[in-house]
Protein backbone atom coordinates (compact mmCIF):
# COMPACT_ATOMS: atom_id res chain seq x y z
CA UNK A 1 0.00 0.00 0.00
CA UNK A 2 1.56 3.29 -1.07
CA UNK A 3 1.18 6.51 0.83
CA UNK A 4 0.63 9.28 -1.72
CA UNK A 5 0.54 12.60 0.02
CA UNK A 6 -0.17 15.64 -2.13
CA UNK A 7 2.68 18.14 -2.51
CA UNK A 8 2.65 20.81 0.18
CA UNK A 9 2.35 24.50 -0.44
CA UNK A 10 5.55 26.54 -0.40
CA UNK A 11 5.65 29.26 2.26
CA UNK A 12 7.83 32.26 1.37
CA UNK A 13 8.45 34.89 4.05
CA UNK A 14 9.14 38.62 3.55
CA UNK A 15 11.95 40.04 5.69
CA UNK A 16 10.48 43.57 5.78
CA UNK A 17 7.18 45.24 4.99
CA UNK A 18 8.59 46.99 1.91
CA UNK A 19 7.93 46.30 -1.77
CA UNK A 20 11.11 48.14 -2.75
CA UNK A 21 13.77 46.61 -0.46
CA UNK A 22 13.22 43.20 1.10
CA UNK A 23 14.00 39.53 0.78
CA UNK A 24 11.53 36.77 0.06
CA UNK A 25 12.57 33.21 0.89
CA UNK A 26 11.48 29.83 2.10
CA UNK A 27 12.69 28.39 5.39
CA UNK A 28 15.61 26.61 3.71
CA UNK A 29 16.38 29.56 1.34
CA UNK A 30 15.51 27.63 -1.82
CA UNK A 31 14.26 29.77 -3.56
CA UNK A 32 15.66 33.02 -2.18
CA UNK A 33 14.79 36.39 -3.75
CA UNK A 34 16.27 39.79 -2.99
CA UNK A 35 14.15 42.78 -4.01
CA UNK A 36 16.22 45.94 -4.09
CA UNK A 37 15.81 49.55 -5.22
CA UNK A 38 19.07 51.51 -5.08
CA UNK A 39 19.02 55.19 -4.14
CA UNK A 40 21.03 56.08 -7.26
CA UNK A 41 18.28 54.45 -9.43
CA UNK A 42 15.12 55.13 -7.37
CA UNK A 43 12.78 54.18 -10.22
CA UNK A 44 14.31 50.73 -10.96
CA UNK A 45 13.52 47.77 -8.71
CA UNK A 46 15.62 44.65 -9.28
CA UNK A 47 14.58 41.14 -8.37
CA UNK A 48 17.64 39.00 -7.74
CA UNK A 49 17.49 35.24 -7.21
CA UNK A 50 20.04 33.07 -5.45
CA UNK A 51 21.51 30.32 -7.61
CA UNK A 52 21.88 27.55 -5.03
CA UNK A 53 24.44 25.69 -7.15
CA UNK A 54 26.95 28.51 -7.51
CA UNK A 55 25.89 30.68 -4.57
CA UNK A 56 25.59 33.75 -6.83
CA UNK A 57 22.77 36.27 -6.91
CA UNK A 58 21.44 36.71 -10.47
CA UNK A 59 19.10 39.45 -11.62
CA UNK A 60 15.98 37.73 -12.97
CA UNK A 61 13.75 40.79 -13.40
CA UNK A 62 13.82 44.59 -13.42
CA UNK A 63 10.82 46.87 -12.95
CA UNK A 64 11.08 50.48 -14.16
CA UNK A 65 8.53 52.90 -12.65
CA UNK A 66 9.84 56.03 -14.31
CA UNK A 67 7.13 58.00 -16.04
CA UNK A 68 3.49 57.05 -16.45
CA UNK A 69 4.01 53.57 -17.87
CA UNK A 70 5.66 50.83 -15.82
CA UNK A 71 8.08 48.71 -17.83
CA UNK A 72 9.47 45.29 -16.98
CA UNK A 73 12.07 42.89 -18.31
CA UNK A 74 12.99 39.33 -17.38
CA UNK A 75 16.04 37.11 -17.63
CA UNK A 76 16.47 35.98 -21.23
CA UNK A 77 16.89 32.17 -21.24
CA UNK A 78 19.14 32.30 -24.33
CA UNK A 79 21.50 34.81 -22.71
CA UNK A 80 21.42 33.08 -19.33
CA UNK A 81 24.11 30.59 -20.33
CA UNK A 82 26.44 33.36 -21.49
CA UNK A 83 28.84 34.80 -18.95
CA UNK A 84 28.91 38.58 -19.15
CA UNK A 85 30.60 41.27 -17.13
CA UNK A 86 27.32 43.00 -16.27
CA UNK A 87 24.51 40.83 -14.96
CA UNK A 88 21.88 43.08 -16.57
CA UNK A 89 23.22 42.11 -20.03
CA UNK A 90 21.42 38.78 -19.57
CA UNK A 91 18.03 40.47 -19.39
CA UNK A 92 15.62 40.67 -22.30
CA UNK A 93 14.06 43.75 -23.86
CA UNK A 94 11.88 46.17 -21.91
CA UNK A 95 8.15 45.61 -22.33
CA UNK A 96 5.06 47.17 -20.84
CA UNK A 97 4.05 45.62 -17.52
CA UNK A 98 0.57 45.27 -19.05
CA UNK A 99 1.90 42.28 -21.01
CA UNK A 100 2.16 40.20 -17.84
CA UNK A 101 -0.24 42.04 -15.53
CA UNK A 102 -3.34 43.97 -16.47
CA UNK A 103 -4.11 46.09 -13.39
CA UNK A 104 -7.74 46.65 -12.49
CA UNK A 105 -8.45 50.40 -12.65
CA UNK A 106 -11.23 50.51 -10.03
CA UNK A 107 -9.82 48.31 -7.24
CA UNK A 108 -6.57 46.65 -6.18
CA UNK A 109 -5.61 43.60 -8.20
CA UNK A 110 -5.40 42.57 -11.80
CA UNK A 111 -4.97 39.70 -14.25
CA UNK A 112 -1.55 37.99 -14.28
CA UNK A 113 -0.55 36.09 -17.44
CA UNK A 114 2.20 33.51 -16.85
CA UNK A 115 4.84 32.41 -19.38
CA UNK A 116 2.52 29.66 -20.70
CA UNK A 117 -0.29 32.15 -21.40
CA UNK A 118 -2.46 30.96 -18.48
CA UNK A 119 -4.42 33.79 -16.83
CA UNK A 120 -4.75 34.25 -13.08
CA UNK A 121 -6.53 37.01 -11.17
CA UNK A 122 -5.09 38.86 -8.17
CA UNK A 123 -7.97 39.92 -5.95
CA UNK A 124 -8.38 40.99 -2.35
CA UNK A 125 -10.28 39.23 0.39
CA UNK A 126 -10.21 40.69 3.91
CA UNK A 127 -7.40 43.05 2.78
CA UNK A 128 -5.21 40.10 1.72
CA UNK A 129 -4.30 39.29 -1.86
CA UNK A 130 -5.34 35.97 -3.39
CA UNK A 131 -4.33 34.60 -6.79
CA UNK A 132 -7.07 32.57 -8.48
CA UNK A 133 -6.93 30.92 -11.89
CA UNK A 134 -9.33 32.61 -14.31
CA UNK A 135 -12.20 30.33 -15.27
CA UNK A 136 -11.85 28.14 -12.16
CA UNK A 137 -15.38 27.31 -11.00
CA UNK A 138 -14.24 26.45 -7.46
CA UNK A 139 -12.30 29.73 -7.03
CA UNK A 140 -9.64 28.03 -4.96
CA UNK A 141 -6.69 30.36 -4.32
CA UNK A 142 -3.35 29.25 -5.73
CA UNK A 143 -1.41 31.95 -3.88
CA UNK A 144 -2.45 33.54 -0.59
CA UNK A 145 -0.75 36.58 0.93
CA UNK A 146 -0.80 36.62 4.73
CA UNK A 147 -0.22 40.06 6.25
CA UNK A 148 2.39 40.78 8.89
CA UNK A 149 1.38 41.18 12.54
CA UNK A 150 2.79 43.58 15.11
CA UNK A 151 3.06 43.48 18.88
CA UNK A 152 0.16 45.59 20.19
CA UNK A 153 -0.50 46.64 16.56
CA UNK A 154 2.29 49.29 16.56
CA UNK A 155 5.61 47.83 17.69
CA UNK A 156 7.99 45.40 16.05
CA UNK A 157 6.65 42.63 13.88
CA UNK A 158 5.60 39.52 15.76
CA UNK A 159 4.97 37.65 12.49
CA UNK A 160 6.38 38.47 9.07
CA UNK A 161 4.22 38.59 5.94
CA UNK A 162 4.19 35.42 3.83
CA UNK A 163 3.14 34.15 0.44
CA UNK A 164 1.61 30.66 0.52
CA UNK A 165 2.13 29.22 -2.97
CA UNK A 166 0.45 26.04 -4.20
CA UNK A 167 2.62 23.62 -6.25
CA UNK A 168 0.86 24.17 -9.60
CA UNK A 169 2.35 27.68 -10.10
CA UNK A 170 5.86 27.14 -8.75
CA UNK A 171 7.48 26.78 -12.19
CA UNK A 172 6.88 30.48 -13.02
CA UNK A 173 7.98 31.92 -9.68
CA UNK A 174 9.92 34.89 -11.12
CA UNK A 175 6.83 36.24 -12.92
CA UNK A 176 4.67 35.57 -9.88
CA UNK A 177 6.95 37.59 -7.58
CA UNK A 178 7.08 40.46 -10.11
CA UNK A 179 3.28 40.48 -10.50
CA UNK A 180 2.80 40.50 -6.73
CA UNK A 181 5.13 43.50 -6.37
CA UNK A 182 3.18 45.36 -9.06
CA UNK A 183 -0.26 44.76 -7.52
CA UNK A 184 0.96 45.50 -3.99
CA UNK A 185 2.59 48.72 -5.15
CA UNK A 186 -0.68 49.65 -6.88
CA UNK A 187 -2.63 48.97 -3.67
CA UNK A 188 -0.25 50.98 -1.49
CA UNK A 189 -0.15 53.98 -3.80
CA UNK A 190 -3.90 53.92 -4.53
CA UNK A 191 -3.53 54.23 -8.27
CA UNK A 192 -7.04 52.91 -8.87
Amino acid sequence: MSDKTPPRAMIMEFATNSVRNTTLATENDDPYYEIVTRFWHPHITKINKLDTGSGEMNTVCEIDNKGKETKIRFLNPEKKAEKSVRKTDNLGEWMSSEEILKLAPEKPGGVFVDSDGVEYRWKTHNRNFLLIRCGDDHRLPIVVYHRHKRHLFVWRMSKHATLEIKPQIIKNLDGLVASYLLVERQRRHHTF
